[in-house]
């Protein structure tokens, strides 16, 4: 294979997708003792199989970027503090730091709709705070 061919197939594969948006931010709110965990939702499979997503060992960056083509998407994240990788649930709610980009208020488990937000170009400084 040539430099040039391999410099092309390295470029298609990092490349963003054609026609896609950049949904960039970080995570604050974190303890730095867990790994903090976060996901890109469509309304299918939300809150059972995330779009995309990325973790981040303790004590690390949380900046996060996602490529999509433009749509209606959710972003979470939450802190790993017992390392079993999936957020604890107790009798009222998780156990563990979560959040959502679109603030969730409310004693139930949030619907998409809720928490999602139609993004058509490139936003940055989507950031999510843990409670």
């Amino acid at each position: 294979m040539t430099r040039a061919m391999l410099a092309l197939l390295l470029a298609a594969t990092t490349a963003p997708t054609a026609g896609g948006v950049v949904l960039s931010g970080k995570v604050l709110g974190a303890s730095g003792k867990g790994t903090v965990h976060i996901a890109l939702w469509q309304s299918d499979g939300f809150l059972r199989h995330p779009t995309a997503e990325v973790h981040f060992d303790p004590g690390n960056s949380t900046s996060f970027q996602f490529d999509v083509l433009p749509g209606r998407y959710a972003l979470s994240a939450f802190e790993d503090l017992n390392g079993n990788g999936i957020l604890d649930m107790g009798m009222f709610g998780p156990k563990e730091p979560t959040g959502f980009w679109r603030p969730f208020r409310g004693w139930h488990k949030p619907r998409f709709e809720e928490v999602a937000t139609q993004f058509q170009g490139d936003t940055r400084d989507l950031d999510i705070v843990l409670k």
